[in-house]
C-alpha cells in the first residue's frame, strides 16, 4: 500500500475538530425558559465516518484521483434568489436563497417535507419555479435536465436513476459521451478526458469504491452498489457542481466512511457539492456550510456549529420546549 497521504492539513484538521466536538441530537435546556439549547451529536457515532485513510488511499491509488494536490481558487458557482414554487395551496417552496462555492461541500437540511428534494428539482429542470433566479457558473440557469447536465449540474437521486437492461459500464460510458459531447473538463482530475471512455468509466466506477461485474446489467445490482455506479456515472458527466439527495441511504458502515472520504477529496479537489442527507452526524463531519429548510421556507444557515446553536433548527426537529 501507498504510504502516501490523500487528505490536505485542513482537512485533516477539520476532521479532527467535528470528531471531538458533535454528538446525537438532543434538547438541552437553560432553566425553564428553553434559552442555550444546542443540537449536540454522539462523537461515537460521527466516529463511524471518520476518514479510513489507509483503506481508502488504496482505494484511490486504484481509482486514480490525482496524488498531487492543486491549488484551487474558491469562488461562487450558485446563486439562487427568491425561488418560490407552489402545488394547488401548498407552498413548497416560499422565497429560498441559497449559494454554493467550488472546493466546498454545502449541505441542505430540514425535516421530512420540508422541500429539500422539490428544491433539487427546481434546479436541475425537473420542475419549473413560479418565481425566482438561479444562476450557474456566472449565467441565468435555464433549460431542461439534460441541458443543465451539458452545462456542469451533476446530480443523483434518492432512488437510483439508471438504466437497468444497459450493463455498468454503458451507464457509464453514457456520461462520460456527454461530458465529451459538451467538452466539459474534470474539474478533479483533468487528465480523464485524455483516456478512453472505457478507461475513464472504470477508473470512476474503482475510485467510487465498485468492485462489481461492469458487464452486470445495472438492474441486478443490490441498492448499495445501485448508489455508488449512479454517483459515477455523474461523475463521468464532468460536473462542476453535483448534487446528492440522500446519498448515503442504503449504504453499510463500510461503504459510508469510505463515501465520507471521497467526498471530503473531490471537494478539496475543486469540486463543488450540493448535500441532501438526514443523517446529522455525516452532514455536521463533512459540510463546510449549512442551509436548513421548513415548511419551503429559509429558516437558519451558517456553519455545522452556528447550525447546532440554532434555536429554530432545535424546534424544527425537536419540537417548542415547554
Amino acid at each position: 500500500m501507498s504510504g502516501r497521504e490523500i487528505f490536505s492539513p485542513q482537512a485533516r484538521q477539520r476532521a479532527a475538530r467535528f470528531m471531538a466536538e458533535r454528538g446525537h441530537a438532543v434538547r438541552k435546556g437553560n432553566g425553564g425558559n428553553g434559552h442555550g439549547r444546542t443540537l449536540v451529536l454522539d462523537p461515537a457515532k460521527l466516529a463511524r465516518f471518520e476518514p479510513v485513510r489507509h483503506r481508502l488511499a488504496t482505494q484511490i491509488a486504484e481509482g486514480g484521483l490525482p496524488t498531487r494536490r492543486r491549488r484551487v481558487e474558491k469562488r461562487e458557482i450558485l446563486n439562487v434568489a427568491d425561488l418560490t414554487i407552489h402545488f394547488g395551496g401548498v407552498h413548497a417552496l416560499d422565497g429560498v436563497n441559497l449559494s454554493a462555492r467550488t472546493a466546498e461541500i454545502a449541505g441542505v437540511i430540514g425535516p421530512n417535507g420540508a422541500g429539500k428534494t422539490t428544491f433539487f428539482n427546481c434546479l436541475s429542470g425537473l420542475l419549473t419555479p413560479d418565481r425566482g433566479q438561479i444562476s450557474f457558473d456566472g449565467h441565468r440557469l435555464n433549460g431542461s435536465p439534460a441541458t443543465r447536465g451539458r452545462h456542469g449540474l451533476g446530480r443523483t437521486f434518492q432512488t437510483p436513476r439508471l438504466f437497468g437492461t444497459l450493463s455498468v459500464l454503458d451507464n457509464l460510458i453514457f456520461g462520460c459521451r456527454t461530458a465529451d459531447s459538451a467538452r466539459r473538463e474534470y474539474v478533479f482530475d483533468p487528465g480523464l478526458r485524455r483516456i478512453s471512455h472505457r478507461e475513464r468509466s472504470v477508473r470512476l466506477a474503482r475510485m467510487v469504491g465498485f468492485r462489481g461485474d461492469l458487464a452486470a446489467p445495472a438492474g441486478s445490482l443490490p441498492f448499495g452498489d445501485l448508489r455508488t455506479v449512479e454517483l459515477a456515472r455523474a461523475l463521468c458527466g464532468a460536473p462542476s457542481l453535483l448534487m446528492l439527495d440522500e446519498p448515503a441511504s442504503g449504504l453499510d458502515v463500510g461503504q459510508a466512511e469510505d463515501f465520507v472520504g471521497l467526498l471530503r477529496s473531490l471537494s478539496d479537489l475543486g469540486l463543488s457539492i450540493l448535500l441532501i442527507e438526514h443523517d446529522m452526524s455525516l452532514v455536521m463531519g463533512i459540510c463546510d456550510h449549512i442551509t436548513v429548510l421548513d415548511f419551503g421556507q429559509v429558516i437558519a444557515e451558517g456553519t455545522p456549529a452556528e447550525i447546532q446553536r440554532n434555536e429554530l433548527v432545535i424546534e424544527a426537529y425537536l419540537g417548542r420546549a415547554d
